[in-house]
């Protein structure tokens, strides 16, 4: 790319989000403008005649998915674009657009108002959540409205672009991402979205960089402006100057290079110089995911989020739903073992709680929701072992604060496996139980809780916020939020020690554990298995493999000296700069550790 006259002499801005998708991108870019449909009120004369509008609209918007769900399967097969399916059974959910026609009917109000009513209640609600998951439904049920209002108003889809554009867009739907694949896009930037959502799994999937969550993304690029896009640290370059254009098309055929070099080693084993064997396992919340992970070369799933079966099915789904779901995770990850946490959810949460919270990080969450709801429990975890006959699986309970709550736990998985015995239905009688730690108190009691279980996880980002008091989604503070403080080192060092003084091994599936800076300090502090999103595993196994696990140890203990985070990120930057200079240009930047 060369800046044409247009853009040469504009100023060169460079803004940050998540890195959604890896790989570099440089062209020109493509703004998309999603401003909405404007809805009015109106009162009508014939409902029965709205009635019929909607329908086909409907109609209209399930055909529509129809092809994209077609498109995706031929693009990354039939498992990735399942995705899909949930918005179809959004199209497809009779109880809630029979309450779209009787109001249509009793009201005589134009469609188009009262279904940007209902559908945006629901939105709404999901919005208010702090999950992100929920997040995410709220993206695409509010694509679906989008799609009805589009066909009720006959206007036509947008599927197609010319050149070889780089997409830049308020939000990006997982339709936007199979649909302008078609085009020869060369990446996608958006304001909002998270490395966590369909779309950004869509454009793993279909190999386009991404970056998300930039916030102002379509405030800052006009079409036809210079880009340079990096889905590996996840930056934007608006306007490049030459010379930032020469540093990054040569860092996109070194990372390329490493990239080919880093998946055709994905299968070796995590095992140090000196002969230290290690776990790298998959964080994953979908079906879809488990191609993509084996791809990458997991061991296993460290985490599957159980929580988007609610929002799937808008309800909670019964034992045999459960089942089915749980029993295709473990036999599409055989023979590595799948780690299913049971529901976090809680009184911040729709579907479940019965009012919200003012602070839901401090509430009714997690185990002590399911505690409280010990039917709900019972019948998750008799999911969880039925499909335990298929492969191996093992539970793990999240926010659990005491031991008291991991006994009281265990007591009701042990009247779940009791009521199976007595049904005479199989399941893996010595199927391992464990924690996450994430609370401080957790943390200080991880010795006691050690007793009761057979593994601990610690999900640092929770961690990292209870211990330094910062609520990392409050822009106010968040720039606090520091998973490499001191503080959060020793915890961490005290609940590996806990672990292993009780002969229990000690993962790690909060987002340290798949940060490439932090890999060496982990495994020098004893932690026996990563668990990241997918797209990290091969990197993370190239370290440990080039790493001396002594060496290692020497290195965490000198870590552990030291008083704060910029000191300690100073030496782990200069660790990998120096051991691993090629994964040092492609992950790690140092505007990243301001």
């Amino acid at each position: 790319m060369n800046p044409d006259a247009s853009h040469s002499n504009a100023e060169e801005i460079v803004i940050r989000g998540v890195a959604a998708s890896p790989g570099i991108a440089i062209g020109k870019a493509l703004v998309l403008k999603k401003d909405g449909i404007v809805v009015e009120e109106k009162n009508v004369d014939d409902p029965a005649a709205e009635l019929e509008r909607l329908r086909k609209a409907i109609e209209r918007s399930a055909h529509e998915l129809e092809k994209i769900y077609g498109t995706a399967r031929e693009k990354i097969g039939e498992d990735k674009a399942k995705i899909f399916e949930a918005q179809l059974l959004i199209l497809a959910d009779p109880v809630f657009f029979d309450g779209v026609k009787h109001k249509i009917s009793r009201n005589k109000k134009n469609a188009e108002f009262v279904v940007s009513t209902e559908f945006s209640k629901q939105i709404e609600q999901l919005r208010r959540s702090d999950n992100e998951i929920f997040k995410q439904r709220a993206t695409e049920i509010e694509d679906a409205k989008n799609r009805i209002l589009r066909n009720l108003a006959e206007a036509k889809l947008k599927s197609r672009v010319e050149g070889t554009p780089i997409i830049v867009t308020s939000e990006l739907t997982p339709a936007d991402a199979v649909l302008l694949s078609r085009s020869a896009v060369l990446g996608y930037v958006s304001d909002f979205g998270g490395a966590r959502s369909h779309a950004s799994i869509l454009s793993r999937s279909l190999g386009i960089p991404a970056v998300v969550g930039l916030k102002e993304a379509t405030k800052h690029v006009t079409d036809g402006a210079n880009l340079i896009l990096d889905g590996y640290r996840g930056t934007v370059v608006i306007n490049p100057s030459e010379s930032t254009l020469k540093k990054f098309t040569e860092r996109k055929a070194w990372c390329e290079q490493l990239d080919n070099e880093l998946m055709s080693e994905a299968a070796e084993p995590a095992l140090t110089t000196d002969g230290r064997r290690v776990s790298v396992e998959a964080n994953i919340e979908l079906l879809e995911e488990l191609p993509l992970m084996q791809s990458h070369g997991a061991d296993g799933v460290g985490l599957f989020r159980t929580e988007p079966l609610i929002i799937d099915s808008e309800s909670i789904p019964d034992e045999t739903e459960q089942t089915e779901v749980f029993r295709k995770a473990v036999e599409g990850a055989a023979p590595n073992p799948v780690v299913f946490r049971t529901f976090d959810i809680g009184g911040d949460k729709v579907f479940i709680g019965e009012h919200s919270e003012q602070n839901p990080f401090l509430g009714w969450r997690g185990i002590r929701m399911m505690l409280d709801r010990p039917d709900l429990m019972r019948e998750q975890l008799r999911a969880i072992l039925r499909a335990s006959a298929s492969g191996k699986c093992r539970i793990m309970y999240p926010m659990v604060a005491t031991a008291d709550e991991v006994i009281r736990a265990n007591e009701l998985l042990d009247e779940a496996k009791k009521s199976l015995d007595a049904e005479g239905v199989r399941y893996d009688k010595e199927i391992e139980v464990g924690v996450m730690i994430e609370i401080p108190s957790a943390a200080l009691m991880s010795k006691e809780i050690s007793r009761h279980v057979s593994f601990l996880s610690i999900g640092t980002n929770d961690l990292t916020q209870y211990l330094l008091a910062v609520d990392r989604t409050n822009e106010l503070v968040a720039n606090l939020f520091e998973e490499f403080h001191p503080a959060v080192l020793r915890t961490i060092k005290f609940i590996i020690d806990s672990g292993h003084d009780a002969g229990i091994r000690v993962a790690m599936c909060g987002e340290m554990a798949g940060n490439p800076l932090a890999t060496v300090m982990l495994l020098g502090l004893g932690l026996d298995e990563f668990s990241a999103v997918s797209s990290t595993l091969p990197v993370l196994k190239k370290i440990i493999r080039g790493t001396n696990y002594k060496s290692a140890r020497k290195f965490a203990r000198q870590l552990l000296k030291m008083e704060s985070a910029d000191e300690v990120k100073k030496a782990l930057v200069e660790y990998l700069r120096t051991r691993f200079e090629r994964i040092y240009h492609t992950t790690i930047s140092e505007e990243n550790l301001d």
